[in-house]
């Protein structure tokens, strides 16, 4: 046997290298810390594993109340209820205090050492940020512990970083690697098949025992407990709980199908690679079943985001893998037949009850990206787009409404390009004047007009006598229904459009008469780009066309981790009525995780983050170029270096959250510890290469 042969049996075993004060894998270590070759203790490694598997497993139902009804744009209930999200922090927190003792155990036992990784100083850059952001942030409540059933405040961040600081420096040997993997693989089996069963229209969480595990049995006033109730409906044919999501919409416990989908694109390079590189059978069948089942889900849930990743999955792949791909062909031939005919047969069944599918939703997407469906400059109106919370919306006019503006007793108003104004006496509301934007007088002709399609009788109207404002409908003032905090309202319509618009005079002036019944300040919003296509990406263009502009605000220090609810322009009532959207819907969140973390710890942070994706990116491409995979490691490195780059991309359109953040981080740490334990291989059967018999 060859001497390098020799050397790199041992390295794999972690046997002949040097002790860790030694070794130059590490950057720092104690007198008893162990090789970086030697595992860790199992013990030390269930943090871990909780945090790469288990939490994203976690669904309960936490009640809270938080100071809502200050904010213009929210409803009038403080009380407020999660699912989806708070426990799944707890468990968070839960995982990094227990890795903090086990990093004091070592530094007790002077066993602890930290190997060498370029991704640190962005770590800590990235860190030093999200403080700086919390400690500067106008809101720490919500940026200390995140927004409404998100939670993905300051401390949950840096948990994320801390576990993933963790992970790199527990993880050693294969052992170690399978030690988080083999938990991961059980639970992606049941997620896998709770998100079948919600495909089938057999939602677990729907039955009776579904509920009792969602909910606290807690006493009510009338000594009835909750999960006696759960049993009651049940018996009944009923469901204690109303659930938000249509039947067959495959959620999992991640709360929204496009996280589902966005999650799936880290486990299905993972498992595909597994499968890849597999000798023998029964292993291989076991991983070309899962890989079958998490295609059913990612195709199933009909999300273009988690199928936008796994496009730059396949690229990245057949860049890496070109030769290797090749030795491969059975096994790669196999994992399309099993796509296809995973492909086909969800495309059937889901047009057998809704009349559409992944299909319908690809298509959509390719046709917004393109522009196809944007606003023509023509008479005519446009079907209305799903907005990203659900639900179709009304169609958008070919009279385009630009803007509204408020100030003092007058209102500023924009269409198709020409601005007008009407200004309120504020002794008589009655009494109004208009004039164009060049200061020219504008006549108003008193006449009748139904305010709604659909009333029977006719309203006094004024109308503007000018060909450029002929649209618009002037209901003049009428009592307010609450004298103390306003006097009159009139109504602006557009008479192609059924959307009223009221507004009302106050002692303040002149103000919009928001659906939550408070009264809002209108005024120009900036935006940038998507002018004509707004209703990209379901909505996204508007989203997105407004948070570029708020930037600005955070090149260094951002508003507070999770705070993007807080600082969109919620008034921006005619952006979302012309995206094709009910007016009322509050946007929280960017659906880009970068763009939430550039509003909420600053575009600098941003930068910080994305170093620590392409350090790890580049890495990796450089050691699975030349890697043979022939053994575990290998195949699970290459795995998530391909997942966590399809993830990287889906993140443009999805949103960071804690149902899959944990699950991403806890592979990145995975990743670069496999990394680090391939190149301590290469480096040790490089030793002995010259002295090969």
């Amino acid at each position: 046997m060859s001497r390098n042969k020799t050397s790199a049996n041992k390295a794999k075993k972690g046997i002949g290298e040097p002790p860790a004060s030694k070794d130059p894998a590490y950057l720092w270590s104690m007198s008893h810390a162990k090789g970086a070759g030697e595992g860790i203790y199992g013990l030390q490694l269930v943090p871990a594993a909780l945090f790469t598997a288990v939490v994203i497993v976690i669904i309960r139902m936490f009640n809270y109340t938080r100071d809502m009804t200050s904010f213009y744009w929210t409803g009038n209930s403080n009380a407020l209820v999660d699912f989806f999200s708070h426990y799944k922090v707890v468990l968070i927190v839960i995982c990094a205090f227990a890795a903090l003792l086990m990093l004091l155990y070592r530094l007790c036992t002077q066993s602890l050492a930290i190997k060498k990784s370029a991704v640190y100083l962005p770590m800590a850059i990235y860190v030093a940020l999200v403080l700086v952001s919390y400690l500067t942030s106008e809101y720490k409540l919500f940026a200390w512990h995140g927004w409404n059933d998100r939670f993905e405040g300051t401390y949950t961040i840096i948990c994320y970083m801390f576990m993933l600081f963790y992970i790199i420096n527990s993880v050693n040997t294969e052992r170690n690697v399978k030690w988080i993997l083999y938990p991961l693989t059980g639970v992606t089996i049941l997620l896998s098949l709770l998100g079948i069963s919600q495909f089938l229209d057999r939602d677990f969480f729907r039955t009776g025992m579904g509920q009792k595990l969602m909910l606290p049995n807690t006493i009510n006033s009338d000594g009835v407990s909750t999960w006696e109730l759960v049993d009651r409906a049940t018996s009944e044919g009923n469901q204690f709980l109303s659930f938000t999501f249509k039947n067959r919409e495959i959620y999992q416990t991640v709360y929204n199908i496009n996280y589902v989908s966005f999650y799936l694109t880290l486990l299905i390079p993972l498992f595909g690679l597994l499968f890849l590189s597999e000798k023998r059978p029964v292993k291989k069948a076991l991983w070309g079943l899962i890989v079958m089942l998490i295609l059913i889900n990612l195709i199933g849930a009909a999300s273009s985001g988690g199928i936008f990743g796994m496009f730059f999955v396949v690229l990245t792949a057949v860049l890496i893998l070109r030769k290797q791909l090749l030795k491969w062909w059975k096994s790669v031939a196999a994992l399309i037949v099993i796509t296809a005919i995973v492909a086909a047969g969800t495309h059937s069944y889901m047009l057998s009850y809704s009349g559409s599918s992944w299909y319908t939703e690809v298509k959509s997407a390719i046709i917004s990206v393109l522009n196809l469906n944007s606003r023509p400059e023509v008479a005519g109106s446009v079907p209305g787009t799903p907005d990203p919370t659900g639900g179709n919306t009304p169609a958008v006019t070919a009279t385009h409404l630009d803007y509204f503006e408020t100030v003092d007793y007058s209102l500023t108003f924009s269409i198709d390009g020409h601005e007008a104004t009407i200004a309120f006496n504020p002794a008589d509301s009655s009494d109004m004047t208009a004039r164009d934007s060049d200061g020219m007088p504008l006549t108003l002709v008193a006449t009748t007009s139904k305010l709604r399609d659909s009333d029977e009788k006719e309203n006094s109207v004024f109308l503007i006598d000018d060909q450029r404002f002929s649209p618009v409908l002037l209901f003049p003032a009428t009592s307010g229904s609450d004298e103390s905090s306003s006097r009159d309202t009139c109504i602006f319509r557009l008479a192609d459009n059924p959307q009223l618009w009221g507004f009302r005079l106050t002692d303040d002036g002149l103000s919009y008469y928001a659906e939550t019944g408070k009264l809002v300040k209108l005024s120009k919003i900036p935006s940038m780009g998507w002018k004509n296509n707004t209703s990209f990406g379901s909505g996204r263009g508007f989203i997105w066309s407004r948070t570029i502009p708020m930037l600005k605000d955070t090149l260094f220090i951002g508003h507070g981790a999770d705070t993007y609810a807080l600082y969109f322009p919620h008034n921006d009532y005619v952006g979302k009525h012309n995206a094709g959207w009910n007016i009322t819907t509050i946007v929280d969140k960017p659906h880009n995780m970068y763009l939430g973390a550039a509003v909420g710890t600053g575009v600098l942070s941003v930068i910080a983050l994305l170093a620590i994706f392409l350090i790890y990116f580049v890495q990796s491409a450089r050691i699975y170029a030349r890697s043979k995979f022939d053994d575990f490691c290998s195949a699970a490195g290459a795995g998530i270096f391909f997942g966590t780059v399809g993830f990287a991309f889906a993140g443009v359109v999805d949103d960071s959250t804690v149902s899959v953040m944990p699950l991403f981080y806890g592979l990145l740490g995975l990743g670069l510890a496999i990394n680090s334990i391939i190149l301590r291989r290469e480096a040790l059967a490089a030793q002995d290469a010259p002295l090969s018999a």
